[in-house]
């Protein structure tokens, strides 16, 4: 038997922001919600949501900016 692995709330957050994005239609450089607001709609606490934003920064799909917040990175 194999051990099951739980999936991550990070890996979790990941797909809920990728899903927020597509459901309201958002473009490069449209605004995001404050990464309190994500932690309270989707119910987690902001250091996972922070470490999900880290991970599509990294992918280049969400960009932090100062002063500004999250904004969408590039779409493919």
């Amino acid at each position: 038997m194999q051990t099951l692995r739980r999936p991550k709330v990070r890996d979790q957050a990941v797909d809920q922001i990728k899903q927020y994005i597509v459901a309201h239609n958002l473009s490069s450089g449209d605004r995001l919600p404050t990464e309190t607001q994500l932690a309270e709609s989707f119910g987690i606490s902001r250091l996972s949501v922070r470490e999900a934003t880290k991970s599509l920064e990294f992918l280049g799909i969400v960009e932090a900016k100062t002063g500004v917040g999250l904004t969408v990175g590039r779409i493919d």
